[in-house]
């Protein structure tokens, strides 16, 4: 429970909230830039690659790419995301905010104040609207792909 308010609680880690909202959107942009979604890419990354990797950035710019390809540039924004400069530069924030993606596991060091702790009910209302549009976007590209490979293979006979 993150309790915001004065009290004796009122010094939370926030570690473990990023690590979660970190994890899960590495797990969305995995989902969209490995599965069906990827197919618009003109050049898919390598799925054993993808699949060690941690890298946030090195996966949105393969997101950023199907967005654009599907012409849905215009369409992807959500709260505190208003195009896919915002989406870079908040991934790029969050990226390294931990960079190797260890913020959990490491111990923390109480003398140091750690990134963004009291803004911790914004970061996570921002998160949860970029998971949903990233929800959103997965099903947008893999509909938009499913369009152009029908086409692709011309009218059917009836």
């Amino acid at each position: 429970m993150l309790q915001l308010d004065p009290g004796p609680f009122n010094e939370i880690d926030p570690a473990p909230v990023y690590f979660l909202y970190r994890h899960a959107l590495e797990l969305q942009l995995k989902a969209i830039a490995l599965g069906d979604a990827g197919n618009l890419l003109a050049h898919k990354p390598d799925k054993i690659s993808g699949h060690k990797s941690h890298s946030l950035s090195w996966l949105a710019q393969f997101v950023c790419q199907a967005v654009t390809a599907a012409g849905l540039q215009h369409e992807f924004k959500c709260p505190g995301i208003q195009d896919l400069a915002d989406f870079r530069f908040f991934v790029r924030e969050l990226a390294e905010l931990d960079p190797g993606d260890y913020c959990f596991r490491l111990p923390v060091d109480p003398q140091q104040p750690t990134p963004m702790a009291p803004i911790i009910g914004e970061f996570a209302d921002k998160m949860d609207a970029l998971l949903e549009l990233l929800d959103a976007t997965q099903d947008a590209l893999v509909a938009t792909w499913l369009l152009k490979s029908d086409e692709s293979c011309g009218p059917t006979i009836q």
